[in-house]
């Protein structure tokens, strides 16, 4: 009997630490993972039509990772994009990122077309009840 030894390439080990990273974890099912040739793993969780639903879902796998960065972007196509960058507990490198337009945001980002900047977890926390909390609002005056 012949043994075949396989090799493992990068993307090997970004999926293994992907699936160790989410295995028995309730995390928001990822619309987009990238793994990248620069030993990246990018996730854009899935979420609903509310900006606070698809930004809860940021949070949430944000919550999962160490040696976090955050920073939100008004983007120069008027959109707002969220990215958290972290590391798994395996060491291995993840961005989380989500967004949409703009004037979503309700006035509550103070940024400007094309301004990027640092953004800590419980500002993105707050951002998110304050949106959620606008379109209940919203439902019942309707």
């Amino acid at each position: 009997m012949k043994t075949a030894l396989t090799k493992r390439t990068g993307v090997d080990t970004l999926i293994e630490a992907y699936r160790s990273h989410v295995l028995g974890r309730n995390l928001p099912n990822p619309a987009s993972v990238n793994f990248s040739s620069t030993r990246e793993i990018m996730v854009q969780p899935s979420g609903g039509l509310d900006l606070w639903s698809r930004l809860s879902g940021v949070l949430v796998w944000a919550c999962t990772l160490t040696e976090l960065t955050a920073t939100w972007t008004h983007t120069a196509d008027d959109r707002l994009l969220v990215q958290v960058i972290g590391r798994t507990a395996g060491g291995t490198p993840i961005t989380i990122y989500g967004g949409g337009t703009f004037d979503e945001c309700c006035g509550l980002v103070p940024l400007a077309l094309d301004e990027r900047e640092g953004v800590s977890l419980d500002e993105l926390y707050t951002l998110v009840s304050l949106l959620r909390e606008h379109g209940q609002h919203e439902r019942e005056v309707a």
